[in-house]
């Protein structure tokens, strides 16, 4: 299984630089692993420097100017889970973890399935495929909302907010 760790979101200069959204806990993470994926290509990467809290600028070896730079515009970086380092805390997990959870709702009913995790700037949310009605809806992944993770037995908890109600 492949994690993605970032995102190329657009060259950045004339010599091929890229920019890259990051799904790291800090974002110089994402040069730690090595040569990252995309479908069946590898990119060596290497940061050039650290933007904000999520993205960075890099160079991405052979890629020499912004025209070939611009031909990764939405490519997913990821690497292979194997290569991420083990998680020691039982109340620690990586994202991709939740994917296919079960969600319950406080009384322990089955409520639906995590589908998704996005992160569109302003935090994590949940798509969660709603098993009564068989549709999507998206929450702020909050420990007020989801206050509890079974890692163990695969299943989180929701709070369900008030505007959504049951």
């Amino acid at each position: 299984m492949n994690i993605c760790l970032g995102i190329i979101t657009s060259p950045h200069g004339i010599k091929g630089a890229v920019k890259i959204k990051t799904f790291t806990e800090k974002p110089e993470n994402i040069f730690l692993y090595g040569e990252l994926i995309s479908g069946s290509e590898n990119y060596k990467i290497s940061l050039v420097s650290v933007v904000s809290n999520n993205l960075v600028i890099a160079t991405i070896s052979g890629v020499n100017s912004r025209n070939e730079a611009e031909l990764l515009r939405n490519k997913k970086l990821y690497i292979e889970r194997n290569k991420l380092p083990q998680l020691n805390d039982e109340d620690e997990f990586y994202q991709n973890d939740l994917v296919n959870m079960e969600v319950r709702l406080e009384s322990n009913e089955l409520y639906g399935y995590v589908k998704s995790v996005h992160n569109f700037g302003s935090g994590d949310i949940l798509e969660i495929l709603v098993i009564s009605t068989k549709k999507n809806i998206m929450l702020s992944f909050t420990k007020e909302i989801f206050p509890y993770i079974n890692m163990k037995e695969r299943y989180i908890v929701i709070n369900m907010p008030e505007f959504i109600g049951q």
